[in-house]
């Protein structure tokens, strides 16, 4: 299992009750598909950096999960269907990012080094 965070920006016309049925669906998502949900943060309103939608603010919410491979490509389809989604994103955790580049770098190390 890989530790993932996801970031998405809701529209804020939705309203709190909506907004917060919508981020539950989110995690109800991504339990549904076999992962476990580490921490979610609820950034709030916030000021978007460009108009989306004709829209200047957003309500941000940060989830991390830990998962298969296959959940960050599902749970990214799930955000495009669902319209009031106005932007996602959802990367490898940095920490497991930087595991992982340090494991490649010894195998590339001890690779070169003659025997």
């Amino acid at each position: 299992m890989r530790k993932y965070e996801t970031i998405f920006i809701l529209d804020p016309s939705l309203g709190e009750e909506r907004i917060e049925t919508e981020i539950k669906r989110t995690g109800d998502f991504i339990e549904g598909h076999g992962a476990k949900i580490l921490r979610t943060d609820r950034w709030g309103m916030r000021r978007l950096s460009y108009p989306i939608a004709k829209k200047t603010q957003g309500y941000y919410v940060l989830i991390f999960f830990e998962g298969e491979v296959s959940v960050p490509k599902d749970l990214e389809g799930f955000y495009r269907l669902n319209e009031g989604c106005l932007r996602f994103l959802t990367t490898l955790s940095e920490t497991e990012a930087a595991a992982e580049s340090e494991e490649e770098e010894s195998s590339h190390r001890s690779k070169k080094q003659p025997e």
